[in-house]
């Protein structure tokens, strides 16, 4: 293998698509890679070289994950969102979503029966604790009927200030023009909501609670996200290398970026439980009504 030719095709990859390009001396950056690589006389030294480059440029959720370092995907093993009710208040779990097409299609389904499988709940808690992303829009496709109604949900903002909104219409979800998942029971479902988040909510399941912010009927407790709040481009590489390249931030329905871990409303820390503080707020405000 051209290890240089090798390096050269990641690096182009990086320079069209990666975030933070414009805040370091990327011609440097990407003269001293090339050079280290055409010496380094192996391709796990040049993986090396290539993570440290796309870091500086993307930020710490961008990465290169050698060929073999993520397992096929089995769809029998994907985790499916649950729903139980806890007195009036119905509790759904929104787990990671690894799937697509027909495994995200599986997720989307799921947790639709789920969310209706209870119909005299008159509010709601999500749980994105242990959601540590993956594909964004099936998870939106289930939280639909509690997230106020078609329109904006959110957006991405990319590094020339270009914002892609994404939107809720019709039980459709997606961005830009192209819609990317579709909710199995759109009915709007009434009552406050409750999302649930801690350090393990990540990336695509920070999403989700992004597309959570600015209403008035949601309150998040628990812990700060990890952090990850931004948007990926996955690019393979010739020998199977996965490059993740952070290419735009998050920004809520009012057009607030995040770019860093989501705060909670209401901070709470073990061993108090975020769970029993929802729902002794969510039995207040049933009291007050």
């Amino acid at each position: 293998m051209d290890l240089g030719a090798y390096a050269r095709v990641a690096l182009t990859a990086v320079e069209q698509r990666a975030l933070y390009l414009r805040d370091v001396d990327w011609p440097s950056l990407r003269n001293s890679t090339l050079t280290a690589a055409a010496e380094a006389g192996s391709v796990e030294r040049v993986h090396d070289l290539l993570r440290d480059a796309v870091q500086q440029v993307g930020g710490p959720h961008s990465r290169l994950l050698a060929p073999g370092a993520v397992p096929p995907f089995d769809a029998a093993t994907q985790e499916l969102p649950t729903a139980r009710a806890v007195g009036d208040v119905g509790v759904l779990t929104l787990p990671s979503c690894r799937g697509i097409t027909k495994a995200a299609r599986a997720y989307a389904r799921a947790g639709a029966r789920a969310l209706h499988a209870m119909p005299s709940v008159r509010a709601w808690v999500v749980d994105l604790r242990a959601n540590r992303g993956g594909s964004m829009w099936p998870m939106l496709a289930v939280a639909a009927p509690l997230l106020g109604g078609d329109g904006t949900l959110g957006s991405f903002t990319t590094r020339d200030g270009k914002r892609i909104r994404w939107w809720l219409r019709r039980g459709w979800v997606g961005a830009g023009w192209h819609p990317s998942a579709r909710s199995k029971g759109p009915r709007r479902l009434p009552g406050p909501v409750a999302v649930l988040t801690g350090a393990d909510t990540a990336s695509s399941g920070e999403a989700v609670a992004v597309a959570f912010r600015g209403l008035r009927h949601v309150r998040t407790y628990g812990s700060p996200t990890h952090g990850f709040p931004t948007a990926n481009d996955v690019v393979r590489l010739p020998d199977g290398a996965l490059l993740l390249i952070t290419t735009a931030t998050m920004a809520d329905r009012h057009g607030v970026v995040h770019d860093g871990p989501l705060p909670p409303d209401i901070r709470v820390e073990a061993p108090d439980d975020p769970l029993t503080a929802a729902l002794a707020d969510l039995a207040q405000q049933s009291a007050r009504e």
